[in-house]
């Protein structure tokens, strides 16, 4: 699919979520395209509700897309606000001019899971050293490979540990999201890179445990951005800046009360 038909299907698929949620026409609609993870992790689904009762006249349609993918939406006029999490791209694209406003609103962590009894023996170690020892003993590891902050933050360890895992027979490659990636591990007892909402999500169905890694460079920061000349850019600004304040923060802190029971987004 060229890129052209890709971005007209993604925004089809959102505009088609709104339609089923019932936005009404004389109600304000801001396509926000935001990091699967957030979609997958439901965060988003319980900050956007909150928004939305403060403000009836306004609807957000949420997308979820890979960075890269979120950011090309934006160049081509199809988001009013993306929330993502590739600060390389994301200063690329703020100076090139296409941001009307950016702001980090929250952070959460990675963590590698994998089968209990391999998971287990990497405890406590960097990323970089288990990602070495996984290498070189040949466990399988599936990855998203999908041009996400996700994907981008493991290709990152990957090149610190020394090792090019493309065409290694133990390393998949989904070209999918991080829900879908993390099935596919389970089903195949690997080791898996992901955001730890995501994880908590799924639950013990996975038969994935944390590997408990060092935390040191797992950190996983979000920016919210308002898109320069989006149509709505007014409600656009309002959202984004609305991430950032008191009540923002309030509505993030509960979502991960309700959604975890613990703060795994930090405001």
């Amino acid at each position: 699919m060229g890129r052209r038909s890709w971005l007209a299907a993604v925004l089809a698929a959102g505009l088609a979520a709104g339609a089923l949620t019932g936005c009404s026409p004389d109600r304000t609609r801001v396509t926000v395209v935001a990091g699967t993870t957030l979609v997958d992790g439901r965060l988003l689904e319980r900050v956007t509700a909150d928004y939305e009762a403060g403000r009836p006249g306004v609807r957000l349609s949420v997308v979820g897309a890979p960075t890269a993918r979120a950011l090309a939406l934006a160049e081509a006029g199809s988001a009013d606000v993306t929330i993502t999490h590739d600060p390389a791209l994301e200063e690329r694209f703020i100076s090139e001019g296409r941001a009307e406003l950016a702001s980090e609103v929250f952070s959460s962590r990675f963590i590698l899971a994998g089968p209990p009894q391999r998971a287990g023996a990497l405890g406590g170690v960097s990323a970089v050293e288990a990602f070495r020892r996984i290498a070189e003993q040949g466990h399988s590891f599936v990855s998203r490979v999908d041009g996400s902050g996700t994907y981008q933050v493991e290709r990152e360890i990957w090149d610190r540990a020394g090792v090019d895992p493309a065409e290694r027979e133990w390393y998949v490659e989904t070209r999918q999201g991080m829900g879908l990636t993390l099935q596919v591990a389970s089903q195949r007892d690997a080791f898996v890179l992901v955001e730890v909402s995501v994880f908590l999500t799924a639950g013990e169905a996975t038969g994935l445990v944390d590997a408990a890694l060092d935390p040191a460079g797992l950190a996983n920061p979000y920016r919210a951005m308002a898109v320069k000349g989006s149509p709505v850019s007014d409600e656009a600004l309002a959202f984004v800046g609305w991430l950032g304040s008191q009540s923002g923060r309030e509505s993030v802190r509960r979502a991960n009360l309700e959604l975890y029971g613990a703060q795994i987004f930090e405001p």
